[in-house]
């Protein structure tokens, strides 16, 4: 009775080791199809829209590197605001990070915005979020061409 026990065990383990190895193996592949991408590739200019329900905001997002570190700033195009500064900066190859503490509408208040963004097929999608507000918006992006 014990050597049968002991074996149901075993084989009990070793499917479940099976079956988590084609797991691991199975994620491995979906992770090697997407492509990370370097810092390099998503310096430059971005067109971000942000869809706030019942309005549209147009922003400028310029990433460049300083002393080879990921820098930028971000811009409303109409002009609410010009050339902030992003903190908090991160890029791990798929999803962009930053802070930016600007006016926001509707008072002209100085709060933090926190962007997450994804770049996928060399467009960005994600959302900005104002804590203060409440608010988690949409915002999509795509590259914006340089004017010769």
């Amino acid at each position: 009775m014990n050597k049968t026990r002991a074996l149901f065990i075993f084989l009990v383990i070793g499917a479940v080791l099976l079956m988590t190895g084609g797991i691991a193996a199975q994620e491995q592949k979906v992770q090697k199809k997407h492509k990370e991408a370097p810092a390099e590739a998503i310096l430059g200019p971005w067109a971000l829209q942000i869809d706030a329900g019942d309005e549209f905001y147009y922003l400028l997002l310029t990433l460049h590197k300083v002393e080879g570190h990921l820098a930028g700033t971000l811009s409303e195009v109409n002009g609410w605001f010009t050339d902030v500064p992003l903190t908090d900066r991160t890029w791990d190859g798929t999803t962009l990070k930053f802070k930016v503490v600007t006016v926001t509408p509707p008072d002209g208040a100085e709060r933090p915005w926190f962007a997450e963004m994804k770049l996928i097929d060399n467009a960005w999608v994600g959302t900005i979020s104002l804590p203060d507000l409440g608010v988690a918006v949409p915002v999509t992006g795509t590259r914006k061409q340089k004017v010769p």
